[in-house]
């Protein structure tokens, strides 16, 4: 079921009634969220269920996560007209319907045709925040999760071409991976606050061979890297936004997201040093 921008206002109108190990960027954990309270954003459930795809941020999304295939799940995704909250949990529902039992994800992405082009200068941006964890201890024994990623298509496989990270021990983390590059190589890691407001902002050209990708958060350059393997010659990527835990998780995951741009060849330096405000 499909849920177009107008259905949705209706909807919500009613409820209403650089190196591996670079410079640190700020403190792993901090105390007290500034984004949006659970009831500021809208529940997406029509008949129980969020839609397989939904319009948002002027884009239409598909939607990976429990609530399109199990009834009730009000915290997967809840939207404002310009932001975003998802959440994933323990839970064996908390998956996309044809992911992997032990698979936690609540994402949304634009897979449709045309992907991403190869050989492009591509800008994103975004603002976010990651609520602090309840059980750093139990994650720092899994695997760590994506928050963004630019998945690198079916035909080749396997991790995104570029994604942004938690690791388990809750460091923000960049990593790339393409046809030359098939293991992958992490080209940031740090501490970044939770429950603290953040700026990101990327510059990529996918290519096989001769990729390129630019990362600044929160107005410092944290990578830097050109000549490098990201993506495949197939020329498949798309973005996806969200949640997206592969070795599962042991307390909630919340990811709030707003000031959003999807990737495409419009210059976005004026964003690089632009400070997100929620109030």
């Amino acid at each position: 079921m499909d849920l177009s921008r107008r259905d949705y206002c209706l909807f919500a109108l009613g409820a209403a009634l650089i190196p591996a190990h670079g410079r640190a960027v700020g403190s792993s954990f901090a105390r007290t969220p500034v984004g949006r309270r659970y009831s500021d954003y809208q529940s997406t459930l029509v008949n129980g269920f969020t839609p397989g795809h939904i319009d948002w941020n002027g884009h239409k999304w598909r939607c990976a996560m429990g609530s399109t295939w199990h009834s009730g799940m009000d915290h997967s995704l809840r939207l404002t007209p310009e932001r975003a909250r998802f959440e994933i949990r323990e839970s064996g529902f908390d998956r996309g319907r044809a992911d992997d039992p032990g698979k936690r994800r609540s994402e949304i992405r634009i897979p449709k045709s045309p992907r991403l082009p190869n050989g492009v200068p591509l800008w994103g941006a975004m603002s976010f925040l990651h609520h602090q964890w309840e059980d750093p201890a139990g994650m720092a024994r899994n695997w760590g999760g994506a928050h963004g990623q630019l998945h690198i298509g079916s035909s080749f496989g396997g991790s995104p071409a570029v994604a942004f990270r938690r690791t388990r021990r809750g460091d923000f983390a960049v990593t790339t991976r393409g046809e030359s590059d098939r293991d992958g190589t992490r080209r940031y890691e740090g501490p970044l606050a939770f429950g603290k407001l953040h700026n990101l902002v990327y510059r990529v050209v996918l290519n096989p061979r001769g990729g390129a990708l630019v990362v600044w958060l929160n107005g410092q350059a944290i990578v830097d890297v050109r000549d490098v393997s990201i993506g495949s010659s197939e020329a498949e990527c798309y973005w996806s936004i969200g949640c997206y835990y592969s070795g599962g998780v042991t307390c909630p995951i919340i990811a709030e997201y707003g000031d959003h741009i999807y990737p495409s060849p419009s210059d976005l330096r004026r964003r690089i040093r632009f400070k997100p405000n929620w109030d």
